[in-house]
This record gives C-alpha cells, sequence and structure tokens, in this order.
C-alpha cells in the first residue's frame, strides 16, 4: 500500500505514542511490524524502484519517532530485498509472505560483506561443502531482529576463494545466538552475535554464490534505506529544535533554517535515488547521501541539544533518545569511516580501494 503524506503523519504519531516504552524495554520492536503487517504497510510487493521509494518513506517516518522501530523495520525490508532479487530455491519461496506478514523477523548479517569486499578483513565464516549444500561455521558479529523465529541472511567464504550468500534458520542445529551487552538506543531490537558450528546451510537456501554481484545489486538499496533513518532523525530534532527558537533560542534561528534546508535538499535527493534503477554506489549516488545524512543528523541532534537546555540531559527525554540513536548511525556498516574510505578512493583514482 502506498503511504501518502497523511498516512505518514499518521503513521510516525502511532509509533511516537510507544517510542518511550520501546526505548525503555517496556515494548517489543515486533509490535511495531506486526501494525505495519496488519496494515499493508511493511515491505509491499511491486517493482523494485516502486519497492525502495515506498520503503525509504517508511523508515524515515518511523526513524522521526524512533530508530529502535525503524531499525527492526529496515532489517525486516532489507531481508526481504535479498530474498526477491535472489529468490531461494523451491520450498522456501513463503518466507517472504511470512516476512511480510510479520510472523517471522529478518535479520540481515551482511555487515561483513562490506569489509571483506574492500580487502580489510574476511569474511568471518567458512563454508564447507556437504551433501547437497554447505556446513558454515564462525561468528556473524552484528545482526538485529534475532528473535526465535528469525530468518538470518549471511555471507561466507569457501575453501576455493568464492564468497556465497545463505538464508538460516535460528532455531536450527549449529545456529546460537549471543545477546549483545546492553546498548545505548537498540535494546530492545534482539540485536547480538551469531555463533555458527557446523550449521546446515541446504542449496536451496543459497542465494547466491557471486557475493560481490549479489552487493552490487542490494548495496544501493542498504544505504538508501540507512539515510533515511538518519533523515528521519533529523526530522524529529529539527522539530523539537524549531519549537524552542522563541526568545534567546531565536539566535539560533539561521542555523536551524540552514539545517531545515540541507535537509530537504538531502532528502529530495534520496527520493531521486530510491526511483532510479540500481544507482551506482560512488559518488553523487547512495553512499554520498547516506554520508551527507549522517553529517546532518549529528549537527540536527546538537543544535536541539543546545536550545533544550538541561532538559535535553533528562535520560527519559526525547532529545536525550535522539542523542543516542544519531551516535549509533554511523557505526552501521558501511560506517561512516567506510563510506568516506569508498568516496575518496573513487574521487582519487576512479575505482574502488581498501584504504
Amino acid at each position: 500500500m502506498a503511504v501518502d503524506g497523511a498516512d505518514l503523519e499518521a503513521l510516525r504519531g502511532r509509533f511516537a505514542e510507544t517510542a518511550a516504552e520501546v526505548d525503555a524495554g517496556a515494548r517489543d520492536v515486533r509490535d511495531g511490524l506486526r501494525w505495519l503487517a496488519a496494515e499493508r504497510r511493511l515491505c509491499p510487493p511491486g517493482s523494485r524502484p516502486g519497492r525502495v521509494v515506498e520503503a525509504v518513506r517508511l523508515i524515515r517516518a518511523v526513524a522521526g519517532a524512533g530508530l529502535a522501530d525503524a531499525f527492526a523495520v529496515w532489517s525486516q525490508t532489507m531481508v526481504v530485498e535479498y530474498l526477491l532479487c535472489c529468490p531461494p530455491g523451491d520450498g522456501l519461496a513463503d518466507v517472504v509472505g511470512s516476512l511480510r506478514e510479520a510472523t517471522i523477523t529478518g535479520a540481515t548479517g551482511m555487515a561483513p560483506a562490506v569489509a571483506d569486499l574492500a580487502g580489510q578483513a574476511p569474511l568471518p565464516v567458512v563454508a564447507e561443502a556437504d551433501a547437497d549444500g554447505w556446513r558454515l561455521t564462525g561468528l556473524v558479529p552484528w545482526a538485529s531482529n534475532l528473535f526465535a523465529d528469525a530468518v538470518l541472511v549471511v555471507p561466507a567464504r569457501t575453501g576455493d576463494g568464492r564468497r556465497i550468500v545463505g538464508m538460516l534458520r535460528l532455531g536450527a542445529s549449529g545456529v546460537r545466538v549471543r545477546p549483545a551487552p546492553p546498548l545505548l538506543a537498540l535494546d530492545t531490537t534482539a540485536t547480538g552475535s551469531v555463533d555458527l558450528d557446523g550449521a546446515v546451510l541446504p542449496a536451496a537456501a543459497v542465494l547466491t554464490q557471486d557475493l560481490a554481484g549479489f552487493m552490487r545489486l542490494c548495496q544501493p538499496v542498504m544505504l538508501l534505506t540507512q539515510a533515511a533513518m538518519a533523515l528521519g532523525v533529523a526530522d524529529a530534532a529539527l522539530g523539537s529544535a524549531g519549537e524552542a527558537l522563541r526568545g534567546l533560542g531565536a539566535v539560533l534561528a539561521d542555523e536551524h533554517v540552514d539545517l531545515v534546508g540541507r535537509r530537504d535538499e538531502a532528502a529530495g535527493r534520496l527520493t531521486a535515488l530510491a526511483a532510479g534503477d540500481n544507482p551506482d554506489v560512488g559518488p553523487g549516488g547512495p553512499a554520498e547521501v547516506r554520508l551527507d545524512a549522517l553529517q546532518l543528523v549529528a549537527e540536527a541532534v546538537n543544535l536541539d541539544g543546545v536550545l533544550q537546555g538541561g532538559e535535553g540531559f533528562r535520560a527519559d527525554s526525547p532529545t536525550s533518545r535522539r542523542r543516542r540513536e544519531a551516535a549509533f548511525l554511523p557505526a552501521q556498516a558501511p560506517t561512516e569511516v567506510q563510506l568516506r574510505c569508498h568516496l575518496g578512493a573513487t574521487r582519487d583514482a576512479g575505482v574502488q580501494r581498501a584504504c
């Protein structure tokens, strides 16, 4: 279902009502996923550009209320996108429907792929041939939506140098979740690491044996939806800051106007890229718009904090929560450091290289 402007405001309001409970660990992010599924707004079908445009709008709106909910939606969206771009074999096609209905959750463990393809670190999961498939051993260092019913998409390296991507169920033998220690803003997202000890990956659950090609296809969507999360948090911070520009706060009105203008320009580029057909990740593309969104959200939450003063330092205040949310965003793979490295390399040499 397409989401219009009025729907987006209502949707943002629904998630804003529960954001404090989610942040405090009193409410499960799956509640939000199930609500979106019931409203037919979670990972709607359609052409790829249409799907990406809707995902960007939805994730930005949810992030404007709370990042934990948006992060759960982002993970669900990316797993669906992976499975639509490289469908699993016979007998597994119903997984996409279950993800859209939020009867299961989707966990993306693709962060190591970014470092591996940049030559920074090899994939930590090793795949050994076994019968008609593979056995996976190693550590998935970071993933979210790791609820008991989840499907996990993970890359692995083979003994002969190939890079594959497969889909595992968390309840399978040889798959063990290690919950993360307390986090600044994502404690309710079932985030942690996953130990794999000979976990069986059937041939039908292998999405691709060409990791580089898979990332060329899927990484633009990853970056655009990540940029949408950052813009959503910036939206909320700028809205809060705008309400505090009266009295002495008016001295910061010019800074607010500048940030709003930059936000609107970045949002326009994000929408245009989302409506395109698999844009390049180099300068001017999804990587750059995400990097710009990261810089923007950092400045927006800082401005809001300055204007709110001591009230913004209450641990239970929306301003404080957004500070914690913004602090996470540069650490999400591709990290801000990886983005700067990639864009600097492509500008300097016209080709990708490792920093």
